[in-house]
């Protein structure tokens, strides 16, 4: 049975963007905040159907140069993603198209639209006493989490991609970690389509490997 499992999970996968470079150029910066020559990022979190297109789309995180006066540009972003975004669909783990949860931060800044760092963008803290040799503390690994209608975490397997850096190879036992944290950290917030019914989902979560004891024993804060 372990080995079916197993099998099974590697079809496991988080909606992906296709041709992100299309949705927000630098065309589509606000025309006011080029005057008032102001920078901005904002944290869009997308629900993906399983056709590959938006479901819904909000705004979860914004940061901004000094001196910016204007409201943060989500309607807009949220405007271009809806018109403009496609998406190879998240797959649960028989391979199948299910609704997924990207998230990615946009950036409107005067130099360069695309190449902007955007801020680090970590779901789960886990606590360990120590990490295998070569692997620095704070080390992060992303998982693709399967989370059914009610919120219940299900199949769980490494993500293609890892931060910070898509070359590092990081232990399997990391990524193992990161989704029996998870499976054992309760429901996860439930996602609903247009209709408001909610629907199980396959979401990226990165997961960030701190050398320590925990603060406090706390529920992980993740979407």
């Amino acid at each position: 049975m372990p080995v079916l499992l197993a099998a099974l999970a590697l079809g496991l996968a988080a909606p992906d963007l296709i041709h992100g470079e299309r949705v927000v150029t630098a065309d589509d910066y606000p025309s006011r905040m080029t005057q008032a020559l102001q920078s901005a990022m904002v944290n869009m979190e997308v629900v993906v159907n399983p056709a590959g297109l938006t479901e819904s789309c909000r705004m979860i995180g914004f940061v901004h140069g000094p001196g910016f006066a204007e409201k943060p540009p989500a309607a807009v972003t949220c405007a271009l993603i809806k018109r403009r975004a496609r998406f190879e669909p998240a797959r649960d783990a028989e391979g199948q198209p299910v609704y997924g949860v990207y998230r990615t931060w946009i950036s409107y800044t005067i130099d360069n639209l695309t190449n902007a760092k955007s801020p680090d963008q970590v779901d789960l803290d886990v606590y360990v006493a120590g990490l295998p040799a070569g692997i620095a503390d704070r080390a992060r690994v992303a998982v693709a989490q399967f989370v059914a209608a009610d919120g219940t975490p299900g199949a769980c397997m490494a993500a293609p991609r890892t931060q910070p850096l898509a070359t590092e190879i990081l232990p399997p036992p990391l990524a193992r970690a990161a989704c029996k944290t998870l499976a054992g950290s309760g429901k996860l917030a439930v996602i609903t389509d247009k209709a408001g019914v909610p629907v199980a989902t396959t979401r990226r979560l990165v997961a960030r490997f701190i050398v320590g004891q925990s603060p406090a024993p706390t529920k992980p804060a993740v979407p």
